[in-house]
């Protein structure tokens, strides 16, 4: 569904309104900005940047960790020496992968080695290069379909349909209802049996993002047994959110390198393949340093390099200089005689779990929906059903028009109304129009009123309009909290009866 608004009438109803932290540009030129950043999350961060007083609980990031990184390694790193500037291996020397091996051994998997590990610059990178790798051997070919059960992370599309030419085809998770988003076999096979041709590819992220699940080891034994004894696709599993598991949350997280029917299957191991990356767990998103986890010779013949023949994929996106100097230094150090990252990632579960707690309590006292089930891990995400809250089909426009059964101009609860027109959030620009207009409304509604930013489900290929993905880690606990709170007191005079 394409949306109505459109970017000239928005920006004409901001001539003369105040502005703030746009640094005197003119709404025309705003808008341009923001439409040359393609990606959704790309384009958050522009507006973060003209708008730094909404606070931005959509983009996946991770600050929870950054005192005890400061403190322990980036207050010590010392001084860049000239070895440290010059080139690295781009896929990571033998002893830093062989640190990041050890690091993952006990989540992942107790056989993990250095040899099957390939430094990248991000896991998008990693998907890429292992979508080029599978080109390369022949498994897949432009305009091969990847089955990723929806919702899922937008980035999937550009990493693997822009250069890699495959196309992503939604699972969407309907077996046991719409509104659980509970993933099945059945969802699966439908999908791919019902495709023209047969999918090559199924991509899994474990644990979910954006509904923040582990996937129970049942389940993920039935899924790869089938995938890998009943169809020719490869299976990647997104493993990003590996170490972001909640106190006494389960079903524990359990990795495809654990699975029997990885473990027990020699042809496998050509056919599993790991992403991971140090963006979400240790909060370092901008470092762009993940890593593809392998054992297939297609695969390491790829990101090793062919003599004479072709580079390594990751001279393309590498594992450069710096990441080897600050990433090395945290993988050597020590807390208390331990390893250090290890040592961070047990005291991340429980400076998470409280930031859950603290996050779903407010949630809970402002009367906001989410999908929860007791004893589920979240990851860092709450996914928010906010379907009650949308205008009518067909009726929403920005600036909003009079509508019968939502937030409208003249009913705005004060303070926001007063507040918005004092900072100049009534003139936020539109930032998704490719969604339905019901949606980007009502964002555009949070962001200007709430000065919250949520992520639009649409934008991560949900169904149905109306839910929202929350990071309740991407500020400090208390702003998330206070965040929350200013968007239920917002909806408040709309709980009852919205819809």
């Amino acid at each position: 569904m394409t949306a109505n608004v459109n970017p000239k009438d928005a920006s004409a109803a901001r001539d003369g309104a105040p502005q703030y932290g746009t640094g005197g540009r003119a709404p025309d030129e705003i808008t341009a900005l923001l439409a040359g950043a393609a990606d959704p999350e790309h384009r958050l961060a522009v507006h973060q940047e003209l708008y730094p007083e909404v606070i931005n609980l959509a983009t996946a990031e991770n600050v929870l960790v950054y005192p005890s990184l400061r403190e322990n390694v980036f207050d010590r790193l010392g001084v860049l020496e000239q070895r440290d500037v010059t080139y690295a291996p781009s896929y990571g020397s033998p002893e830093i992968r062989a640190d990041i091996a050890a690091m993952l051994r006990p989540t992942l998997s107790p056989t993990l080695t250095g040899d099957d590990i390939f430094g990248t610059s991000g896991v998008s990178a990693a998907l890429e290069c292992l979508a080029f790798a599978l080109r390369e051997g022949g498994v897949l070919r432009g305009g091969d379909q990847v089955l990723l059960p929806a919702p899922y992370w937008q980035g999937f599309n550009w990493s693997f349909e822009q250069r890699p030419e495959l196309r992503c085809v939604p699972v969407h998770l309907r077996e046991l209802g719409e509104e659980h988003f509970d993933l099945t076999l059945e969802d699966i096979q439908h999908v791919y049996r019902t495709q023209p041709e047969p999918p090559k590819l199924l991509v899994l992220t474990n644990p979910n993002n954006p509904l923040g699940d582990n996937y129970g080891k049942d389940l993920l034994e039935s899924i790869y047994r089938w995938v890998l004894n009943e169809t020719g696709m490869h299976i990647i599993s997104d493993e990003m959110y590996a170490h972001s598991q909640l106190t006494g949350a389960g079903p524990e997280f359990v990795s495809a390198l654990e699975l029997a029917a990885y473990r027990n299957n020699p042809e496998a191991r050509d056919r599993v393949h790991v992403v991971w990356g140090f963006a979400k767990d240790f909060g370092m998103s901008g470092f762009k340093a993940g890593v593809v986890i392998s054992r297939s010779p297609v695969v390491r013949q790829a990101m090793r390099g062919i003599k004479d023949k072709q580079n390594s994929y990751s001279w393309f996106s590498p594992f450069d200089s710096l990441k080897h100097f600050v990433i090395g230094k945290m993988l050597k150090t020590t807390s208390g005689g331990e390893s250090y990252p290890l040592a961070l990632m047990k005291q991340y579960r429980g400076w998470l779990t409280t930031a859950f707690q603290e996050t779903r309590a407010a949630l809970d006292n402002g009367r906001l929906p989410y999908r929860y089930r007791e004893g589920q891990n979240a990851a860092q995400f709450f996914w928010l059903d906010l379907r009650a809250y949308l205008p009518p089909r067909g009726t929403a426009v920005i600036p909003p028009e009079i509508g019968p059964h939502f937030p409208r101009p003249d009913r705005v609860p004060e303070p926001f109304a007063a507040d918005a027109e004092k900072r100049g959030t009534a003139a936020l620009p539109i930032l998704f129009p490719n969604i339905s207009s019901e949606e980007e409304w009502l964002r555009w509604y949070i962001a200007t009123y709430a000065q919250v930013q949520l992520l639009p489900g649409q934008l991560l290929s949900c169904a149905e309009p109306g839910y929202f993905r929350l990071c309740y880690t991407a500020v400090d606990t208390a702003e998330v909290v206070a965040s929350v709170q200013r968007v239920a007191d917002l909806l408040a005079p709309w709980s009852n009866g919205a819809r």
